[in-house]
């Protein structure tokens, strides 16, 4: 089938169509990934996330400020 042909549509069959249609779909939505993966909104989303994780990890224990009270 000639690319002629093909972007013509008159000769695919329904699964040809639907082959075509979800390979569309699937591109659309691996760009969609990348853009979201790269873009500065999810580097700022990670880098918080991961700030949240650290800071209790690096607060005083209740036994460390005690003994500093004393």
């Amino acid at each position: 089938m000639a690319i002629d042909e093909l972007l013509e549509g008159a000769d695919l069959t329904g699964r040809q169509a639907a082959i075509i249609f979800f390979s569309f779909l699937l591109l659309i939505v691996l760009a969609a990934v990348l853009l979201i993966t790269f873009s500065d909104f999810f580097r700022n989303l990670v880098v918080s996330v991961q700030v949240a994780v650290v800071v209790p990890a690096a607060r005083p224990t209740r036994a460390a400020v005690s003994e500093r009270v004393e």
